[in-house]
């Protein structure tokens, strides 16, 4: 019996140290992933199973072999040392994750505390088992297109409010496999307890249907949203796409791809708002070349997964298409806001690959992204409900309801008052020296007039209105971009004035993507003697403001 207990600890022992630092190379590479997951995830009940095998022990009768008797007592606490260092790691993510969501180059958030959680609990933390709320309401195998596999449930209560915010889940699995049933679950609970609607389904798998089925599908998928879901109580104009790994992929790409209608299916081609709130992808396949710089070795098997399995041609025969199924190719000025969530310890997606995405968005992109890297964590982490996970759903929550907060307006009423005139619109082309924007153009050129007050018309406070002010300030400055300070005046003074900033050498993308991400209806185009008003959202542009 104690070399029996001796094994299981060397067991328990190689299992911890592979998730402390997992091997990348021969066996070693293929255990990473599977012993590495379930030690760094389960280190509770490691330590409760070396508990009980020293038990039993004891009552089968303890070695009297002095030798074994020590190294059954020095392997045990080698087993509780490493599991103990793989929990407190688990507890700093929680410190972590709301560090790093404070101290976003642009729009820091506050994530709320666990006592603030509406489904999570300690005890459920404890257990690590993603219970739902007994109240939620699941239609399940709603059809969404033609083929067999296009299938989504709908998650929401008997309480849910109408218009609720909506969550899209897409789970992974390589593409190859994966359900709807099995991925995400912890984070959607804490999102349908807090009156959100939240949507996951099914797509095509590769081989049987090569790649783009799945993009096609998770497109497909969102059309359906747009159209539908105000029949669940979701509201189609907040949106929110996340998913795991080839989910997170999807997710990722989906998100990006508002104005390229590539992969979109002719059924969905009638919708002219295809834009998302927001994305969330957790360790996704972020890069689909197999750029080994950002890789880190993982690339070639990427790149064979991909050309054997998944999409079936050659990159170096086609690396355009390759590049137009990647995400990091395809982040553009206008990408909608992105919370980015990877473990170091990942040996399925390299940690550089998100890291690598992270720094290309903020160069290219203008909306705010969030990026959350946890130590010493694998793959797939949050399919448990451990802190780790209660940690990163807090910060999912605190992001998605900052993205959805607030919905653009599109009535001509509206439209009419942005008018110069009746408004009034000033620039200030020298120190305290402020001129009409008609005035102002021959000084500086056609420029753009773009504020930061006000979000979607909800009246803040001057303290609040200030701080956007110099946090917009400072985004613009880091990006190099010249601007003047700019005065919107109600005419008839029913509202404060609102001060912006003046944009000139930016394009029409460029300030549409700066108003967005600020929340605003419109923004202004000035050239020569005339003022445009250019409404910032597609819904509101097809409707005509009718």
């Amino acid at each position: 019996m104690a070399y029996f207990v001796a094994a299981l600890s060397c067991w328990l022992i190689l299992s911890a140290a592979t998730a402390l630092r997992p091997g990348r190379r021969g066996i070693f590479a293929a255990l990473a992933y599977p012993v590495g997951w379930a030690a760094g995830e389960l280190p509770a009940q490691a330590i409760a199973a070396e508990a009980g095998l020293l038990g039993l022990l004891w009552w089968w009768g303890w070695p009297k072999t002095h030798w074994l008797s020590v190294l059954v007592g020095a392997l045990a606490a080698i087993v509780m040392v490493e599991n103990f260092f793989l929990i407190i790691i688990s507890l700093y993510s929680v410190r972590l994750v709301r560090q790093q969501m404070a101290s976003a180059p642009l729009l820091p958030l506050e994530i709320p505390k666990m006592r603030e959680d509406k489904f999570g609990s300690w005890w459920r933390t404890a257990l690590q088992i993603p219970y739902h709320p007994l109240h939620m309401q699941l239609h399940r195998n709603i059809p969404y297109g033609p083929h067999h596999r296009n299938r989504l449930d709908i998650w929401r209560t008997s309480t849910t409010p109408k218009g609720a915010p909506v969550l899209f889940y897409v789970h992974g699995g390589s593409w190859v496999f994966g359900d709807k049933r099995e991925q995400g679950r912890p984070m959607m609970h804490e999102f349908v307890a807090r009156g959100w609607v939240c949507v996951t389904l099914n797509y095509r798998l590769a081989p049987k249907d090569l790649m783009p089925a799945q993009v096609e599908d998770v497109t497909r998928a969102l059309g359906w949203i747009k159209k539908n879901i105000a029949s669940y109580g979701g509201d189609p104009q907040r949106i929110v796409i996340s998913g795991g790994s080839a989910g997170g992929h999807l997710a990722a790409l989906v998100a990006l791809q508002e104005n390229d209608d590539t992969f979109r299916p002719s059924e969905v081609r009638d919708i002219d708002d295809w834009s998302v709130r927001g994305a969330i992808p957790f360790y996704g396949v972020l890069e689909m070349t197999g750029d080994e710089s950002l890789w880190n070795g993982l690339g070639k098997g990427l790149r064979f997964l991909l050309e054997k399995t998944v999409v079936k041609r050659r990159y170096d025969d086609e690396p355009e298409f390759f590049e137009r199924i990647s995400p990091h190719h395809q982040i553009h000025v206008g990408a909608p806001p992105f919370l980015v969530i990877q473990g170091s310890n990942d040996t399925l997606v390299d940690v550089n690959v998100a890291r690598g995405f992270v720094a290309k968005f903020r160069e290219v992109a203008v909306a705010p992204l969030y990026y959350v890297e946890l130590p010493f964590t694998q793959h797939a982490f949050d399919v448990t409900a451990s802190p780790r996970t209660s940690a990163t759903t807090r910060a999912a929550v605190a992001f998605a309801e900052s993205v959805v907060r607030g919905t653009p307006s599109s009535s001509r009423a509206l439209y009419d008052a942005y008018q110069v005139p009746p408004a009034v619109l000033e620039i200030e082309v020298a120190p305290g020296e402020w001129v009409a924007a008609s005035e102002a153009a021959p000084l500086l050129g056609d420029f753009y007039v773009v504020t930061s007050d006000n979000p979607y018309g909800e009246l803040e406070s001057e303290d609040e209105n200030l701080t956007r002010r110099a946090q917009f300030e400072q985004s613009l400055r880091e990006r190099g971009v010249v601007s003047r300070r700019s005065r919107g005046r109600d005419a008839k003074g029913m509202w404060p004035d609102e001060y912006g900033l003046a944009l000139a050498g930016v394009t029409l993308e460029f300030a549409l993507a700066t108003a967005k991400t600020w929340r605003q209806n419109a923004l202004y185009f000035v050239g020569g003697s005339s003022v445009e008003v250019i409404p910032t959202s597609k819904h509101t542009l097809s409707n005509k403001f009718s």
